[in-house]
This record gives C-alpha cells, structure tokens and sequence, in this order.
C-alpha cells in the first residue's frame, strides 16, 4: 500500500472542492496557525492525514495549506518550517518532498518547539500596523483587485471617504447592496445584512491593512450607508451580484478567515440622545457565561442605555452552510 497521499481535496485550488468534512480541519489549522505558529500547525497537519489514511504529505500540498492559513508568498518559509521540525526530530522527508510524522504525542511535540521564537498572525498583525503604510503597496496586492482599489483612492483625495468605504463593503466584503458594514476592530469586521436579519462577523488582517494603507482609520463605520458607491460599482462590475464575486476570489486567496461560533451581540440605544452601541459577546463554554469580546460605540453619550436588539453572530458568508461552496463555484473563470 502507498504512503503516499495527494491532499490537493483539502487545501488545492481546482484539485478537489472543499467539502464540508473538510472544513472543520482547515478551520482548526487556521486556529492552530494564530495560536501557536506554523511549525506546529503543519506538524499536526501531517500527524492528522497519517493517522486517518496513514499516508505521506507531499511539500506542494503543505505549502498550500500554508498559502491558505497565513497567505505564505515563498516556498521557502514553509521548508524553513518543515526543516526545524526535522531538525526537533518530529517529522521524517521521505524523498520526493513527502513528509509523515515521528512523534505522535502533541505534548512532546510542543515541548520540542521554541514558541518565543513564532511569529502568528496576531503577532504579524500588530508588528504591520506601524509600518502598513510602507509595507502594504499596490504590486503587493491582487491584480483584480487594482480596479476597487484606484477607485477608492480617488473618491478618498477627493474628500468622499465614506463612499470609498462603500465601494469596499460591496466588494471586497461579501455584503449584499441593502446590507450595511457597521465598524472594524483590528482585523475584525462586523456587518448586518438586512435581507436575513443577521449580523456577520469576519476576519482579514489583509483588509485591515489595506484600509490603513488608504487612510481609512474609523473604528465605526456605518456612515458609508449614506454615501452609497451604486454607481461606480455598476461600471466596474455591471451588478452588486457581480461585485460580490471579487470577494469570494479573495476568499479563495486566503484574504479572509472566520471566528469560531458562540459569537453574540447586544444593541443598546440612549433613549434621550439616541446615541447607540454594540456589545458583542462569546460564549465561555468552560463557565457557560457570556464573555464580552467587542464594544462598539456611536455617538458620544452612549453611555446608559435600553436593549433595543440581541441575536447570534454569523461567523461565515450564509446562514446554509451549503450555500458557500455555490458561491466558491461562481468565481470560476470569472475573473
């Protein structure tokens, strides 16, 4: 029997579409990258396809994981990584450039690795945030993505920034054209589609970015809805629907990841200022208590306040899981 194990149906673009049997590793993969870095996250990728198959890992199927999890450019970070955890004794290459695991026991192995030396996303992240405005340039980014991004420029030299907020909530974010982006935190970003009545949450440490690369500094951001972008986004892709898709090819490029579920929100409003915030919570599934993670204020008062609105937090796209892979299908030979 062969060790060896094409994983494209896990992590390739057009080798096999996700399924929802392998959502869930990629989303833990994703957990693991932020929490404990990348060494330790393509260990327990290569430990979890040989004890379910007891097959090998090709490097092009960890590099794509690595592009998928962290946005890796260059192959060569991921054979720095795989090399150390040779290096610990943790894994073997095989030949060919097909790695399987050595140790088993998640607690040797993260006793073998030198976590002060990783750098997570989050760790990325806050390190990017003081130089973004030199390191995020436009060669950086996608091709089809120059279009949204020129135009936001202009509309933000011209003064009209909450139109160029507009333009990118419609594009670059998969919200719909009566759907609203309502703040950001870090590279988190809330927003409420009023066609379902649900509030979304998503994460992107690229469109943090970008948005600090073009000026764009407002936690709070539900003033686009009063500058709407409707025709600049009919030029450029001939239909809200259309604009959306640019999105979904983002997603696909590793631009977007997603928290985990048990995400809550509270809306509480001054009846005498109408001033307003949003209080989102997670669930502690250790205490069973509501945790709150993210607060959220409009207006300068809003300080004592009445619950006007409380609901789960959709942590992806669709409310129907099915419906993700439909909109993964519609980006081919689009762009």
């Amino acid at each position: 029997m062969s060790t060896r194990f094409d994983v494209g149906n896990y992590v390739g673009e057009g080798v096999g579409r996700r399924t929802h049997a392998t959502e869930d590793p990629l989303e833990e993969a994703r957990r693991l990258y932020r929490e404990k870095g990348i060494s330790y996250t393509l260990w327990w990728f290569i430990r979890e396809i040989w004890a379910r198959r007891r097959h090998a890992v090709k490097f092009e199927d960890l590099f794509r994981l690595h592009q998928y999890i962290a946005g890796a450019r260059s192959k060569n970070s991921t054979r720095k990584a795989l090399k150390r955890l040779e290096e610990y004794g943790l894994i073997e290459n095989l030949g060919d450039g097909y790695y399987k695991p050595l140790i088993m026991d998640q607690a040797i192995v993260e006793g073998s690795i030198d976590f002060s030396r990783i750098r997570t996303r989050d760790q990325v992240l806050r390190n990017r945030k003081d130089a973004v405005e030199t390191s995020m340039q436009l060669k950086d980014m996608p091709r089809e993505l120059m279009p949204v991004v020129k135009e936001a420029q202009k509309l933000i030299e011209r003064g009209d920034k909450w139109k160029a907020v507009d333009l990118i909530a419609h594009t670059l974010l998969p919200i719909r054209k009566t759907g609203v982006l309502i703040a950001r935190k870090d590279d988190l970003f809330l927003y409420y589609e009023r066609k379902t009545d649900k509030m979304h949450m998503i994460r992107s440490w690229r469109l943090t970015a970008l948005l600090d690369f073009l000026g764009i500094k407002d936690e709070v951001l539900v003033a686009h809805r009063h500058s709407e972008a409707d025709g600049i986004i009919r030029k450029l892709f001939g239909s809200h629907d259309n604009a959306r898709r640019l999105h979904y090819l983002l997603k696909e490029r590793g631009w977007f990841e997603y928290p985990a579920e048990n995400y809550f929100y509270r809306i509480f409003e001054n009846p005498m200022t109408h001033d307003w915030w949003i209080s989102v919570y997670k669930l502690n599934r250790e205490t069973d208590r509501m945790e709150e993670d993210l607060r959220v204020e409009v207006g300068r008062s809003a300080i004592t306040g009445i619950q006007v609105k409380a609901g789960t937090i959709v942590t992806r796209e669709h409310i129907k899981k099915e419906n993700e892979d439909t909109y993964f299908r519609r980006t081919k030979g689009w762009i």
